[in-house]
């Protein structure tokens, strides 16, 4: 019996790590170089053991989108529950969640799989087009506060994409800073 028998099965792991390898080839090489061939390659199983997780490359650039989709989903759920009540409650957690450069969505390498998967699969940005149409139906309908509240979220994702660029050179202070305006802007009464 070779060793492969003997190991305990964890398919959950694999499919992770596997992921980890699809993230590090579409950011590394682009979306072409996403091949079946290459991820078990650089993941070192055999193509039928990737097979066996991810049928085609549509299905390891679909799973690593929903995975990072479920993050940021969560991420974005945590920030809601520690936002106090009160007007901008939505649009300040979508706003936390977009500046927190301790999670590993917002680490650089990440972003870019984000951005290249939104650019590659139209799935990718329906999803996002109807999650954030939700987000701003949550922002009230008084035009002026929506307004508002959205120039902030546009604010916030254009930190994102410009940290994921290295646009702009921002220390932490200058960075808090920034937080705080959009956060004020956000907290202000309806108009």
């Amino acid at each position: 019996m070779t060793e492969a028998h003997r190991r305990q099965k964890q398919p959950e792991l694999i499919r992770s790590q596997l992921l980890m390898v699809v993230r590090d080839i579409l950011v590394q090489d682009g979306p072409h170089a996403v091949t079946l061939d290459a991820v078990s390659r650089r993941a070192n199983v055999t193509k039928g053991g990737l097979q066996h997780h991810f049928r085609s490359k549509q299905a390891l650039l679909q799973a690593l989108c929903d995975q990072l989709f479920e993050e940021f989903q969560a991420n974005l759920a945590l920030a809601f529950e520690h936002e106090p009540a009160g007007p901008g409650r939505h649009a300040r957690a979508y706003i936390r969640t977009c500046f927190d450069t301790h999670h590993h969505l917002n680490q650089v390498e990440t972003q870019r799989a984000i951005g290249l998967l939104a650019l590659t699969l139209p799935e990718a940005r329906e999803r996002w087009h109807q999650t954030m149409q939700t987000e701003l139906a949550a922002d009230g309908e008084t035009p002026g506060a929506a307004d508002r509240l959205l120039v902030c979220r546009m604010a916030a994702d254009g930190f994102w994409f410009s940290q994921m660029l290295g646009v702009y050179a921002l220390d932490d202070s200058h960075r808090a800073r920034i937080l705080a305006l959009l956060l004020q802007l956000c907290s202000q009464k309806e108009d």
